[in-house]
């Protein structure tokens, strides 16, 4: 893997409500935007061509709301892939018309795309479309692309805990991998129940997440290796191309406005931020080299009770790699010089969020 693109779409937009969304903390919640896309699938396609990234990438597409009611988001997928990338989709799989558009893609394309299904339970039960999400699901899996399914440990889902586990065994041949709820308005990203952590971990332990128990190994702890996030990997705006380094970042210019100039080199260093929440992609493909033996690939999958797997072999294998062997280390003195920066954007956002 050459690098990382995490494309948010700022699509406020969504058909369910979960009391635990990005969306859902915001001040402004579901404003019903959808967004203008200044570049078309074409010209993301170039900005991203191969001979100006250099080599095959990880590519996140995610929405403030639903991913799949983004206009032409098929479209994007299509030429992102037929580029050679990987392709992961966060969806929650009920949008079914958008949906079969992707499935109806070549099969060799399709074996470049993953769908991280978000299985939003109490929902999808409440609005009766338990039935439309497993048959979505499978329909993917069985058009030759990837699937992983993730719930959010939330309290309110814990008296179901055994109706989930049954759902997912008998549609998907194996349990959810889990995700953890974080509440954004909390200064240090903390974990959203109202459990003691002894508690919380005891109970959602008995899915046997690998997923989970990476992410529960990382929530909380402070990263102070050197990362490249900015150089390996980046947070771009899909719908303007505007590019940060990280969640936590500054801006690194806008990567699809000027398509034949390099991608920029310009690594966080130290990340600021209380904990890295999204390692699980971050940390496991290697934005800071040699943390983890942990790989991507390994905790998306499950495998299933008839021998099956929920990602595909070559799929799999590309998720398994890691950024540091298709990429150089800056030298040591250039990585002291980009944590010093760091400190110092740091050391004056603090001096201006006291002084006004």
């Amino acid at each position: 893997m050459k690098k990382l693109f995490f494309f948010g779409i700022p699509l406020s937009v969504c058909n369910l409500r979960c009391h635990y969304c990005y969306l859902a903390q915001r001040d402004s919640q579901y404003e019903g935007i959808i967004p203008a896309m200044e570049y078309d699938p074409d010209q993301v396609a170039y900005a991203m061509r191969m001979e100006r990234v250099g080599g095959p990438s990880f590519f996140n597409l995610c929405a403030d709301g639903e991913t799949l009611l983004l206009p032409n988001i098929e479209e994007y997928v299509r030429k992102l892939a037929l580029e050679g990338h990987w392709i992961e989709i966060v969806s929650n799989m009920t949008i079914t018309k958008k949906l079969d558009q992707i499935l109806n893609l070549e099969k060799d394309t399709l074996s470049h795309i993953e769908f991280k299904c978000s299985l939003h339970y109490l929902q999808l039960k409440e609005r009766g479309m338990l039935d439309k999400f497993a048959r979505n699901v499978n329909a993917a899996r069985h058009s030759g692309a990837s699937i992983t399914v993730e719930i959010t440990p939330t309290d309110e889902l814990i008296p179901y805990i055994e109706e989930v586990k049954e759902y997912c065994i008998s549609n998907f041949g194996a349990l959810p991998h889990l995700t953890i709820a974080r509440d954004d308005a909390t200064s240090g990203i903390e974990m959203l129940t109202n459990l003691s952590i002894e508690k919380y971990n005891a109970i959602w332990s008995t899915f046997d997440s690998s997923f989970w128990r990476f992410k529960s190994s990382i929530f909380g702890v402070r990263q102070t290796g050197f990362c490249n996030a900015g150089a390996w990997s980046y947070m771009v705006d899909m719908s303007t191309g505007n590019t940060r380094q990280c969640y936590c970042g500054v801006s690194v210019g806008n990567i699809f406005a000027n398509p034949d100039k390099p991608l920029p080199e310009k690594p966080i260093g130290r990340c600021l931020l209380p904990h890295c929440y999204n390692g699980h992609a971050l940390l496991t493909l290697g934005t800071i080299a040699d943390l983890t033996p942990v790989c991507y690939g390994d905790i998306r999958d499950r495998k299933c009770a008839d021998g099956t797997h929920w990602l595909q072999p070559d799929l799999k294998a590309a998720f398994n790699t890691k950024l540091q062997v298709s990429n150089l280390l800056p030298p040591p003195t250039a990585q002291r010089f980009d944590i010093l920066k760091t400190d110092v954007y740091e050391k004056a956002k603090q001096l201006k969020s006291k002084l006004s």
